[in-house]
């Protein structure tokens, strides 16, 4: 289970997406994910009230409260695999003229299969988005 925190402090700076916070003698680098940025943003001398998983430089804020006591909920996409088709993979290898040797293995955002053409071995990577993005000469 993820770590959260919550911090409360002053932006000193905003860096796109991503706001420097500073309160009760420390700093904080608070993520509100580029979907958050609007014309509702904190800005700098702001007062704010963030929540969220603490990664090793950041909180990945999942709640943002303003000076004026309004909350807003910032959704985050779910962790994992995409919506990549294992079927769809094998077939964009075959079309691209490998012959597929074992099952796809699944990564977080690719497939990778083990092809053979022109008899050499390749690990080719499938993307969720359905394209081919890697193909890598592998000694057998």
């Amino acid at each position: 289970m993820p770590k959260t925190a919550t911090a409360t402090g002053i932006v000193w700076a905003v860096f796109g997406h991503r706001l420097a916070l500073e309160g009760n003698g420390t700093r904080s680098l608070a993520d509100l994910g580029p979907k958050a940025v609007s014309e509702g943003m904190p800005r700098v001398g702001d007062t704010v009230t963030v929540e969220g998983e603490v990664t090793p430089c950041e909180i990945k804020v999942s709640r943002l409260v303003l000076a004026d006591g309004a909350v807003r909920i910032i959704a985050r996409p779910e962790k994992g695999h995409g919506k990549g088709d294992p079927d769809t993979a094998l077939r964009l290898v075959r079309d691209a003229g490998y012959r597929v040797e074992g099952p796809p293995v699944r990564k977080p955002r690719h497939f990778e299969i083990r092809g053979i053409r022109d008899g050499e071995t390749f690990d080719v990577h499938v993307h969720d988005d359905h394209g081919i993005r890697k193909e890598k000469r592998i000694a057998v």
